[in-house]
């Protein structure tokens, strides 16, 4: 879903069509970050190319906002209250960063929000267990979310629990939260992992918009 990483352009560009047509939509109603691994958050109302930007949030119909990953954690988030959604793109950089927490918090204020209305999907990422982060992490995040290596001063990184409680923190019922029960470097049938398969992989497509 992605050029960025060699595959060609024809391709990529089947793919989409493919993907968008399922929803009855097509790349003019798409709103792409150009993520960057850090903590850019962009409100808006039209399709295009937003720099410098990992999540998006809009109020838009028919707007359709995406994120690409190949291991970090796509977020997408909606609420019952009222018709706004957002896409988020968070590896250990964004989740570091609290990409997630302040994309809620900009939600719940912008648009008035109670954050019991808003819904959250996480995934699929890379699992804990293929997850492996040096002792520098232990500077970076809470140990509960670090699990030790035998005989190493490695650990294992759960992001997606990370990011479910992130949620829970910033007010979003916990049976609102949902992980998907995948991850991108063991299921590799299913998703192209960067870390599994190195520089030259694949990018999926996470996607949410408003339907008039």
């Amino acid at each position: 879903m992605s050029v960025a990483r060699g595959d060609s352009q024809e391709n990529v560009n089947a793919n989409r069509h493919l993907f968008l047509n399922h929803f009855n939509t097509n790349a003019d109603h798409l709103a792409q970050p150009v993520q960057i691994s850090r903590d850019g958050i962009k409100i808006v109302d039209s399709p295009g190319i937003y720099g410098g930007t990992d999540a998006l949030i809009t109020e838009a119909e028919e707007l359709y906002l995406s994120v690409l990953t190949a291991d970090c954690a796509p977020v997408l988030i909606w609420s019952s209250q009222r018709p706004v959604v957002a896409s988020v793109h968070s590896g250990w950089q964004g989740s570091e960063l609290n990409i997630l927490g302040q994309t809620l918090q900009k939600m719940i204020e912008t648009f008035d929000l109670a954050p019991t209305s808003l819904s959250v999907a996480i995934g699929p990422g890379l699992c804990k267990d293929n997850f492996e982060v040096g002792p520098e992490f232990s500077q970076k995040f809470p140990g509960d979310y670090l699990h030790a290596l035998p005989e190493t001063d490695r650990f294992h990184f759960d992001n997606n629990h990370y990011l479910h409680d992130t949620a829970m923190n910033a007010g979003v019922p916990k049976d609102q939260i949902e992980i998907m029960p995948f991850c991108s470097y063991y299921d590799k049938e299913l998703f192209f992992s960067h870390r599994r398969d190195g520089m030259k992989t694949g990018r999926m497509m996470s996607m949410i918009g408003i339907h008039k």
